[in-house]
């Protein structure tokens, strides 16, 4: 829920905003009296504001008998001189940091308590060495070189967001508030989804329609330019949650998959293919093609003869994030009654994000799901033909025998 925030444009602000700017971050640094922006009155002398620090001297105030209180107007008050000098320059170098001190604390002029240079550079470690020596030789008591990082770190802190906000345009108490409401929002959304789709901890096969919440043509499919390509709805299967998002089933092919088991239980893959000529999917009459149920049926028949310990589904599930859920009607309509789940669409091509996650789900009791691995192209045979015959029963299909024993025909060698 954190972003990382871009370095601060300091060079964006006009040299007098940007004094402005540094005089303002030291209004809480010191107690003072009186804080002056000599650089906009014209007559700096060397330096952009002048501060005289407010200094109580407890030392004069005698003891007092029991339950006698100390007479504060006894109290003594000083005034200390400090010189704050902003420059708006990239690079500052140790001779040039030199000759801008020398400039403002020549050597007629009375010696200021404290000194800041402000810039929005990097200073170097023989600027800085350059900086502290010249000011202790010219007898002044404390000072403070702020680079850009400095400046950045002070900008950072709670109490000068309004600065942050005022210069740069950037509130991150704005955004805290902000984050806070989005994360209150996503959780709303989990909740809801949980309650209307399946749990988090259970895997589920629910008919869902999903909608663009931005379409305003619904049920109409006509009229919804190239609707086929770019659906405004479709329905799917929601097979269950992610940490970040709820599940769909967008493709679900029939497969072939041979494993070996791990020592610990964990299956490795042998050998696989599958088919992509048909998909299983709910019923969706804007959606679906009358010509792929025939051959639906001739893949089906295809498949079920394989050996049962190596039936498969090549699955491809895509992720809706709960941000990206606008709201969830569970009731649905007369056109389609399942929970209809409305999201913004986040690419052209479809509703979910642009990567999706492959598994290989066993389609019996003799296996387990299992995700593709990277190589899992190394490992892919030829199985299931480029076009399916009627369906035929196995012994009378010697082709199709020798494919389940893993035997090579003339026409079967698996692919390299």
């Amino acid at each position: 829920m954190t972003k990382t925030l871009n370095p601060l444009h300091f060079e964006d602000l006009e040299p007098h905003r940007f004094e402005d700017l540094v005089r303002q971050i030291t209004y809480d640094f010191r107690e003072w009296s009186l804080l002056e922006p000599t650089g906009r009155l014209g007559s700096d002398e060397g330096y952009d504001a002048r501060g005289f620090e407010i200094v109580r001297d407890y030392s004069d105030l005698g003891e007092r008998d029991e339950g006698e209180e100390n007479d504060v107007e006894e109290l003594h008050e000083q005034e200390r001189l400090w010189q704050i000098q902003c420059k708006r320059e990239k690079s500052i170098s140790a001779s040039k940091i030199t000759r801008y001190i020398d400039e403002m604390i020549p050597k007629k002029n009375v010696v200021p308590y404290g000194v800041i240079f402000a810039a929005p550079t990097d200073f170097s470690k023989k600027t800085r060495d350059a900086f502290r020596g010249q000011l202790r030789e010219k007898g002044v008591k404390e000072f403070y070189l702020w680079g850009k990082a400095d400046l950045e770190d002070m900008l950072y802190q709670p109490k000068n967001d309004y600065l942050l906000y005022a210069y740069f345009g950037i509130s991150l108490q704005i955004q805290r508030r902000s984050q806070k409401s989005k994360l209150r929002g996503i959780l709303a959304m989990k909740r809801k989804a949980i309650k209307h789709l399946g749990p988090i901890d259970h895997d589920s096969f629910k008919e869902v329609l999903i909608r663009d919440i931005d379409d305003e043509h619904y049920p109409h499919s006509g009229r919804v330019p190239h609707f086929k390509e770019h659906p405004a709805w479709k329905k799917y299967f929601f097979v269950g949650h992610e940490h970040d998002g709820i599940q769909i089933l967008i493709r679900r092919f029939f497969a072939y998959r041979d494993v070996d088991y791990e020592p610990d239980g964990v299956p490795k893959l042998k050998a696989w293919d599958f088919t992509d000529k048909t998909t299983m999917k709910p019923k969706d009459s804007w959606n679906d093609d009358p010509k792929e149920e025939d051959n639906h049926y001739r893949v089906y028949s295809f498949w079920d003869k394989l050996d049962e310990t190596k039936k498969a589904h090549f699955e491809v599930v895509g992720l809706i994030k709960y941000e990206n859920v606008v709201e969830i009607d569970p009731e649905g309509d007369i056109y389609a009654r399942c929970p209809h789940v409305y999201v913004r669409r986040v690419n052209e091509k479809g509703f979910c994000e642009a990567h999706a996650s492959y598994k290989l789900a066993a389609s019996n009791r003799w296996g387990q799901d299992m995700f593709l691995p990277e190589d899992a192209e190394n490992v892919r045979v030829k199985i299931f033909p480029d076009k399916f015959p009627d369906p035929k029963p196995a012994n009378d299909n010697p082709q199709f025998e020798a494919k389940v024993e893993g035997k090579e025909t003339k026409n079967n060698k698996p692919k390299q």
